[in-house]
């Protein structure tokens, strides 16, 4: 299924969840049409809770269907929250970058993380996600999590993101990858959409060739 929405109208819904092929993550504090959209989208099991007392899922935390990495922000009464909750290994990294959905990318196969992550945070990444994991950039910035939207089918990735970037990052994931943009331009296509290999939701400014160039290469047309 694919669904365009804003949550709390809020265009850059790949903010506010994460999507596996096993459940989705998501605030607790989303309203009942985000959920009811989550919900008819994806029909998964819902992990909900804050992280680092935000709303913002998908910039702060990281997750494929092997497991959730949450930062060393995140209080005690969440990571329980999250655990109780979750069907995966649940863990936080002890490392002073805390936007780990900004700046780590994965999906079942593998992931990209930011280059200033030292080896022990690597293998922490690797441990939880169940994944190899290598540091890398997109478009040249360290920020590949908010730089590629991904899948277990395809990737759209940053408008401006090399060639070399782009085979290194197939290799890695094992899907086809294409640049894209999202709501109306954005380059960031991951906080504007949340997806796994059986529904989508776009950002409500997204527009017509946009959600058809993502469809696409996602595997959904």
């Amino acid at each position: 299924m694919i669904a365009r929405t804003n949550f709390e109208g809020d265009s850059n819904v790949g903010a506010y969840g994460i999507a596996t092929d096993r459940f989705v993550f998501v605030s607790s504090n989303i309203s009942e049409k985000g959920i009811s959209a989550v919900e008819k989208t994806f029909n998964l099991p819902l992990v909900q809770s804050t992280v680092a007392t935000l709303d913002a899922i998908g910039l702060v935390a990281v997750a494929n269907s092997n497991g959730i990495l949450l930062p060393y922000t995140t209080t005690d009464d969440e990571l329980k929250q999250v655990k109780q909750t979750a069907e995966v290994p649940v863990d936080w990294i002890d490392d002073k970058m805390t936007a780990l959905g900004n700046i780590i990318i994965a999906n079942d196969s593998g992931a990209m993380c930011h280059p200033d992550f030292s080896p022990e945070a690597i293998r922490k990444i690797s441990d939880v996600l169940g994944v190899e994991v290598i540091p890398g950039t997109i478009a040249k910035l360290p920020i590949v999590g908010a730089n590629v939207v991904t899948t277990n089918h395809g990737a759209v990735v940053h408008p401006l993101a090399t060639d070399d970037e782009m085979d290194q990052l197939s290799q890695l994931l094992k899907v086809h990858i294409e640049v894209g943009t999202v709501n109306r331009g954005s380059p960031y296509t991951s906080l504007g959409v949340l997806a796994n290999i059986d529904g989508m939701i776009a950002g409500s400014d997204t527009t017509g060739v946009e959600l058809a160039h993502i469809s696409q290469v996602l595997g959904f047309v």
